[in-house]
């Protein structure tokens, strides 16, 4: 029979990881802008897509807020590049791409 020796864990306390240190996991963060339609703020919301640079992949969508044209696009990985793309529902204004962004932590 083999003797195995006890064997102690002692906590000394926690440590923290930063996010991309978890396998599997990369850093997040935020990509924000503003659409306008001939340099002014738009009245209307307008639909904004991000997509990877990388492969053109689409990651998300959502629609500018109205009168300010701002919008934002979170949980993204900081190791990617994204274009965004606006959309004009009403077909009055041709798509508009912005890029490529690196988002910020």
């Amino acid at each position: 029979m083999t003797h195995l020796p006890n064997v102690v864990v002692e906590l000394i306390g926690i440590v923290t990881l930063p996010q991309d240190a978890r396998r599997g996991f990369a850093p997040m963060g935020t990509v924000a802008d503003v659409v306008t339609v001939n340099g002014q703020p738009p009245t209307l919301s307008y639909r904004v897509r991000a997509m990877r640079e990388s492969d053109g992949g689409l990651v998300a969508e959502t629609w500018s807020a109205a009168g300010t044209g701002a919008y934002s696009f979170s949980n993204l990985d900081v190791t990617e590049r994204y274009v965004t793309v606006a959309l004009d529902h009403t077909g009055t204004h041709k798509p508009v791409a912005a890029g490529p962004l690196v988002p910020t932590p």
